[in-house]
């Protein structure tokens, strides 16, 4: 995986609920091999519609936290910039600082 780019000027910091969904994303992908469907999220976040999920991860698109694949499910990725230390140990990566 190439290394991405580092968060936009201004957006370096996320919620605690958005770092709360990439450590979801992230614990997913590690223990099924797959990304989470919506409904996978909302289970592992307790949001009470699919569209709080969604609204979590336009949020983090926007801020450079992950990538997504427009009308294709599951097909997101997260970014190695955004991705918290817990995360990385999740996803397999080695922490290291940003950029």
């Amino acid at each position: 995986m190439s290394p991405s780019p580092p968060l936009p000027t201004g957006q370096t910091s996320l919620t605690p609920r958005q770092r709360d969904c990439l450590d979801a994303i992230a614990a997913h992908e590690a223990r099924a091999g797959t990304m989470p469907s919506l409904e996978e999220l909302r289970l592992a976040l307790g949001v009470t519609s699919k569209s709080g999920v969604q609204r979590l991860l336009l949020q983090l698109e926007a801020r450079g936290a992950l990538t997504r694949a427009p009308r294709r499910t599951r097909a997101m990725q997260l970014t190695g910039a955004a991705v918290c230390p817990r995360c990385r140990a999740a996803i397999g990566e080695e922490a290291r600082p940003a950029p």
